[in-house]
């Protein structure tokens, strides 16, 4: 089994960070150490080094402070670095061990529902019943399916691609956020057009699309619209957008970055994790003008 090498950008963050700081904390001493010793050796062997003496005073003096406040400031950053790596770490294990309760009691769910089904069709049961149960089984049978590849993605396991059908991600996606839209009286506005398979991590897609749809669950006055299509350079398109307030132009490519949010309680984690997982498969995901207001994401990845 193949695993993937740590990528947590507060991990990395900290790395660099350190590394910056390991040479401020090295290289800074050894310069102002050696311009001490070739002044004190100047002075030594008697030569009048004049108005050079105060300059060379000058330059080490300001090269201790600058060594001093380079250190300081880049181990505050590693603090702040390795204290968001850390938080991170600690929900993605929450949410590991959440999922794989779920999973559990989900398979047993699934047992008394394929039962119920058996029963109902050997009773000759209404054919009404017969077939909700049937739905229920199957959409628990995907669920525990969906956490089965979540519990597989966290743990570290390297996914193979292969050739997937966009407008099924998509519906995947569509059908864990229908039900929120309902109770929030938001229509979803679906087009499926001809779009180009394309080699993926079906999770991490998945997870893609679901992070833009809460995403525009959240922000959406009436309407999401869902569309997808083969873009003019031949990639595979899907635009996701919604009618409310849009967002900010100096905020644009923040909310690509890390822990920027504009929305109350957000952690910052959902767009930046789309657009890796986008660049990741060789892909883009923008934040286009959207006219009339409201914001509109557009997500495309490159054929099989």
């Amino acid at each position: 089994m193949q695993r993937r090498r740590p990528a947590s950008p507060g991990i990395l963050a900290a790395l660099r960070a350190r590394n910056i700081a390991v040479a401020a904390l090295y290289w800074g001493p050894v310069v102002f150490l050696l311009s001490t010793i070739a002044l004190v050796v100047s002075l030594w062997r008697g030569i009048d080094l004049g108005g050079v003496y105060y300059a060379c005073v000058v330059v080490l003096a300001a090269l201790g402070v600058a060594s001093a406040w380079s250190l300081r400031r880049r181990l505050s950053e590693i603090s702040v670095a390795l204290e968001r790596a850390q938080r991170t770490s600690t929900v993605g294990l929450l949410t590991a061990g959440f999922a794989h309760e779920m999973k559990n009691a989900l398979t047993v769910v699934l047992g008394f529902a394929e039962l119920s089904r058996t029963a109902a069709e050997k009773s000759h049961a209404d054919v009404k019943v017969t077939r909700h149960l049937k739905e229920l089984e199957n959409e628990t049978r995907r669920t525990v399916a969906q956490l089965q590849s979540f519990l597989s993605y966290s743990s570290g396991e390297k996914v193979a691609r292969k050739p997937q059908d966009v407008n099924e991600l998509v519906a995947d996606a569509l059908l864990m956020i229908r039900p929120m839209a309902r109770i929030k009286d938001l229509l979803v506005d679906q087009t499926n057009g001809e779009p180009p398979r394309v080699d993926a991590d079906p999770f991490a897609v998945r997870q893609l699309l679901l992070n833009l749809l809460l995403n525009a669950l959240d922000f959406a006055g009436k309407r999401i619209v869902v569309a997808t299509a083969c873009a003019a350079d031949g990639q595979a398109e899907v635009i996701i957008a919604d009618d409310g307030p849009g967002v900010p132009k100096a905020d644009r490519e923040r909310i690509f970055n890390r822990f920027v949010t504009t929305r109350p309680g957000g952690n910052g984690l959902g767009l930046s994790t789309s657009r890796e997982i986008a660049e990741a498969h060789a892909g883009t995901l923008v934040l286009r003008d959207t006219p009339g207001g409201g914001a509109t994401f557009v997500l495309h990845l490159p054929p099989a």
